[in-house]
């Protein structure tokens, strides 16, 4: 067990299955995340439960997850952010308290 302490998010993320279909905001929870996880890392965490349930993952890009390459970018409410960096979680950490909705 854990001495962190943890949150559950709720997430809606923009899913389309390729350019040409039309796409829709759907809505996940994400479970047991720390001030420790990188936004990444919480996607991850997300995508196990969604392939244990037998549905597509979110997909995203990344490469060093560290927030240095840039790959990771992603905006989330409204702001760009390198979701591969644990200072960027960090900091998002600070304005997210359990049970906080996230738009991705």
């Amino acid at each position: 067990m854990s001495d962190h302490k943890t949150m559950t998010l709720t997430l809606i993320v923009w899913r389309q299955k390729k350019a040409t279909d039309p796409g829709k905001f759907e809505t996940y929870t994400a479970k047991d995340i720390t001030e420790h996880h990188s936004f990444l890392e919480m996607l991850d965490c997300v995508n196990e439960d969604l392939i244990h349930a037998g549905k597509d993952p979110i997909v995203f890009d990344h490469d060093c997850r560290e927030g240095i390459c840039g790959m990771c970018s992603q905006v989330i409410n409204g702001g760009h952010m390198a979701a591969g960096s644990y200072d960027g979680l960090s900091a998002a950490h600070a304005q997210f308290k359990d049970g906080d909705t996230i738009l991705h």
